[in-house]
């Protein structure tokens, strides 16, 4: 049987949207919102903080050095902010500290090195530089080292005034240091200022040291090698060579004419 209903009882859905202006959202387009919101935010502040120019380096700082010169250092630092990445290597905060770290060590010997990041734009390098005695020639390269065998630094340059041992042995660079005992580069030293002090002439010359035991050498350019004991004092050994210069070889040319002498062995001389 047909019902009736009056027309103002019917709602429909159209009515209930005139009547409320709009349709509720439903759950999932209310999340879709929020992911939105915060991706922007995130977003923004990644981009900010990570490939803006509002952390990039700018400038590089570093301790005083006498022994080398610290641009050096600056140079390895922007090198390292320099390095190909997905992200920029100049911000301070994606920095690769470790790599720098590695890098310097692998060249100089400084104790306390510190690397230090000060925000906005600045890296600051910070170290105490040890003491070297001498200069170790080997395979081409200067190695300036303590008298424990550590190599404080290398340079092309050779210093005035500094000791130059050669190595004409087997290869004794191992890493950062070189693989010999401390008496060997302790007595090397000592000869050679000894000999500039109390020795005439001679003055062309080269320190080396091969594979003898407990001996270091001398070279005197156009003249013999001479063998040093490095168990006997300095100044007893350079007092034979020099009674020997005097007694029977005061002859320049007949000194010269010999293939060595030999001082190591007490208060005997031997030459050839």
């Amino acid at each position: 049987m047909y019902q009736y209903r009056p027309r103002h009882a019917v709602r429909t859905k159209a009515y209930h949207q005139s009547r409320t202006g709009r349709q509720r959202p439903s759950r999932s387009k209310k999340f879709y919102a929020w992911g939105i919101l915060w991706l922007v935010i995130f977003g923004g502040l990644g981009y900010w903080l990570f490939i803006s120019s509002s952390f990039r380096l700018e400038r590089v700082m570093t301790s005083d050095a006498k022994n080398f010169a610290t641009q050096d250092l600056i140079d390895m630092a922007w090198q390292t902010a320099h390095q190909s990445k997905l992200l920029p290597a100049d911000n301070l905060l994606l920095f690769d500290k470790k790599s720098l770290l590695a890098a310097i060590n692998d060249k100089y010997y400084l104790s306390n090195l510190k690397i230090k990041i000060r925000l906005p734009h600045t890296l600051m390098i910070s170290f105490q530089e040890q003491n070297y005695g001498l200069i170790w020639q080997e395979d081409n390269h200067f190695y300036y080292v303590n008298y424990q065998g550590d190599i404080i630094f290398e340079k092309i340059e050779v210093a005035e005034n500094v000791t130059l041992v050669y190595n004409r042995g087997r290869a004794r660079r191992e890493g950062r240091r070189i693989n010999i005992e401390e008496k060997y580069l302790t007595f090397a030293n000592d000869l050679n200022r000894a000999f500039s002090e109390q020795i005439k002439g001679l003055t062309d010359r080269e320190i080396f040291i091969d594979d003898e035991l407990n001996t270091v050498k001398i070279q005197i350019t156009n003249g013999p090698v001479i063998k040093f004991n490095t168990e006997d004092p300095v100044t007893k050994q350079l007092l034979k060579l020099e009674t020997l210069r005097r007694l029977e070889l005061s002859d320049g040319k007949v000194f010269n004419s010999k293939q060595y002498i030999d001082l190591r062995y007490g208060d005997r001389i031997f030459y050839q």
